[in-house]
């Protein structure tokens, strides 16, 4: 068992120091955007689930139930798929930009 794990980082070692005359890499870029979309009016009347509830307590309900609450009168059903088909983006944003080289193994 010792053997096996000693000679598994020998084997991580000696593939991770090789060395290549060619080097196939690839690049990859991670981000975050952040979008604010165009307003939407919600009449807590129309919707009984939320008549009783406070302003924060709704907008709580509705980002937990973002794709599953059905507005009224939508062509697209949920108040999430509204927002992003039928609303303009009035703010845009792309932050935490990453750049990371992959080298590409084919032995």
């Amino acid at each position: 068992m010792v053997l096996q794990h000693y000679l598994g980082q020998l084997w991580n070692w000696k593939n991770k120091h090789k060395l290549h005359n060619k080097m196939k890499i690839r690049m990859s870029k991670s981000y975050m955007i952040y979008e604010v979309y165009d307003t939407i009016e919600i009449n807590k009347e129309d919707y009984p689930e939320l008549e009783s509830l406070t302003d924060q307590e709704v907008l709580d309900y509705l980002d937990e139930n973002l794709f599953d609450f059905e507005v009224n009168g939508s062509d697209e059903g949920s108040l999430g798929s509204e927002f992003e088909f039928n609303k303009e983006i009035v703010k845009e944003k792309t932050t935490n930009e990453e750049y990371k080289l992959i080298l590409i193994n084919e032995d």
